[in-house]
């Protein structure tokens, strides 16, 4: 009678591999009265991700604002590489949204080896960095 779980066990083949990818998490603080400004930007910021990143961008996308004008960015890269021609690519746009907001927090997590490549890049925004645990996992499935 109770619910039995699909299987997650595709016969002899594993469903996931090792997690390799390399995640920004800015979190913004919108400044007094600049919601509807910063707000704006976001759609410019997608429409460069989806014009130039189709090679090195994972997922990208924006969760909030909070009632307190947080607003958290979630982006995912498949390699350092991939989040510096990020930064490139958006350069201008993060420019003009840090006129209406703060980065009051970054953190960076990924495999230690394309941590060490962006320490010094990202050295301005005083990251945090995450290497990632041995055994992390993705799922194959293309979603």
């Amino acid at each position: 009678n109770g619910y039995k779980a699909p299987s997650c066990h595709g016969g002899d083949a594993a469903w996931y591999d090792d997690d390799i990818v390399v995640t920004l998490v800015p979190k913004f603080k919108i400044k007094e009265g600049m919601r509807d400004n910063y707000m704006e930007l976001l759609p410019k910021f997608i429409e460069l991700v989806k014009a130039n990143e189709e090679k090195t961008c994972v997922h990208y996308g924006f969760v909030g604002p909070t009632e307190d004008d947080f607003v958290i960015c979630r982006e995912g890269y498949v390699s350092a590489e991939g989040v510096l021609v990020h930064l490139d690519n958006v350069g201008d746009v993060l420019n003009q949204a840090l006129e209406y907001a703060d980065i009051v927090d970054l953190m960076v997590q990924g495999p230690a080896a394309e941590l060490e490549k962006l320490k010094e890049p990202l050295a301005d925004f005083g990251p945090a960095y995450y290497p990632l645990a041995e055994g992390s996992l993705r799922n194959k499935r293309g979603w």
